[in-house]
């Protein structure tokens, strides 16, 4: 083995000498020229999609290739040689547009599996949590009783709360995609596509900073409102429990004798009616806003006005808070309100910019819609003309005849 004093990598000479029995590979550029050969055009093309003009690149071809490009050292960037012996007709340059168009498809449906399976994470994930919180405050204020019963079931929740989040990582991390492209794959190593003849003369290239160019990538607004909508979804819910949680271990409501201790005068009895409604209602505030953002994060058009009352009732619910801390109440501290207000940015932010690029994609509907119908007009108007010319020159035809 190697080492490149410019790079940190090594290099396999032994691997080296097996990648140029087979391929191109120019050392100095870091380069390899894969050249695959086929039979027919046809063997690469989709032929289950039917469609007039345009070619769609055959899915396990695209598998093939990705599995051959992982072999090669990821130092190396790939040009594609592709030669066919027979066209049959098919048009090179339409073939590497189906080829970007697979490529491009896969990508979307990448982006919305791992959407799907950071959701599933996050829901695994917010179980877990929410176990562990009950776990913890159960022995905190001996919910679960003070013998080994109690002990062994605290235990055995811990252990189940412990396994959802470890599911968590797996679906996040270690679960591999279903999908055997990977787009990006593609678009961060391959540099270059050909289509050569049977003589080995190109008869199509193109590079592919050109091909990839054209391809709607996910802004990194878009990435990070997602996040934003995830996170702030589940924090919401998350901190709704919890508080409710502590609620109920400050003022032992599991246990029957704190309901006469808070009953016996005027005061305590207004405070645990006050504090009650309170907690109840901002639980339903923080998990309702939480179950909203997340609906957005799955793209579920929610209408405008739903955004701006759980906005307002975030607002009320910090202020309520903030009210609290001033006035020293135990059920209240900084790191609370320092989560508290992260969480409604991050949701007020999630919120507006998601219903922003939903308006956006409405308005740009409604523009091709509209663009569509009058083209629609125009071709019509362009038949009926014609139409008309057609029976004009008839009847001109017919006076010629009978003169």
């Amino acid at each position: 083995m190697k080492i490149d004093k410019n790079k940190n990598y090594y290099e396999d000479t032994k691997e080296l000498e097996l990648l140029n029995k087979y391929y191109n590979v120019d050392t100095k550029n870091k380069n390899v020229t894969m050249l695959l050969h086929y039979d027919k055009a046809s063997d690469l093309i989709d032929n289950r999609v039917i469609s007039k003009d345009n070619y769609l690149f055959d899915y396990d071809e695209l598998t093939s290739i990705n599995n051959r490009i992982k072999r090669i050292p990821f130092i190396y960037s790939v040009d594609i040689d592709i030669q066919i012996d027979d066209y049959e007709d098919y048009d090179p340059k339409k073939m590497i547009d189906g080829f970007n168009d697979a490529l491009e498809l896969n990508s979307f449906n990448y982006g919305r599996e791992r959407r799907k399976k950071w959701m599933q994470a996050a829901i695994v994930l917010t179980v877990g949590l929410i176990i562990l919180f009950i776990t913890a405050y159960g022995k905190i204020n001996s919910w679960f009783g003070s013998g080994r019963r109690g002990e062994v079931f605290a235990e055995t929740l811990d252990i189940f709360g412990w396994v959802f989040i470890w599911q968590c990582v797996t679906i996040a991390f270690l679960t591999p995609s279903e999908l055997g492209v990977n787009s990006m794959l593609f678009k961060l190593r391959v540099k270059k596509i050909a289509f050569l003849d049977i003589n080995n003369e190109v008869v199509y290239s193109e590079e592919t900073k050109k091909i990839y160019g054209n391809w709607e990538n996910d802004k990194k607004m878009s990435i990070a409102t997602r996040w934003a909508l995830l996170i702030s979804g589940f924090s919401l819910i998350i901190l709704g429990i919890i508080r409710t949680l502590e609620f109920i271990g400050d003022f032992n409501i599991l246990n029957i004798e704190s309901y006469k201790l808070a009953f016996s005068n005027i005061e305590t009895s207004f405070l645990f009616v006050v504090s009650f409604i309170y907690y109840t209602v901002q639980l339903i505030v923080l998990f309702f806003a939480g179950l909203f953002n997340l609906s957005l994060y799955r793209r579920k058009n929610i209408h405008k006005k739903a955004s701006i009352v759980f906005a307002v009732l975030l607002f009320l619910v910090l202020i309520i808070d903030m009210i609290g801390l001033i006035y020293g109440s135990s059920t209240v501290s900084i790191t609370n309100e320092v989560v508290t207000i992260s969480m409604i940015l991050m949701y007020v932010f999630g919120a507006i910019t998601a219903l922003y690029e939903m308006e956006n994609e409405k308005k740009n509907k409604n523009v091709e819609n509209i663009e569509e119908v009058s083209l629609d007009e125009n071709n019509n108007d362009s038949k009926i003309t014609n139409d008309d010319e057609a029976n004009i020159e008839v009847s001109i035809d017919e006076k010629r005849d009978n003169d």
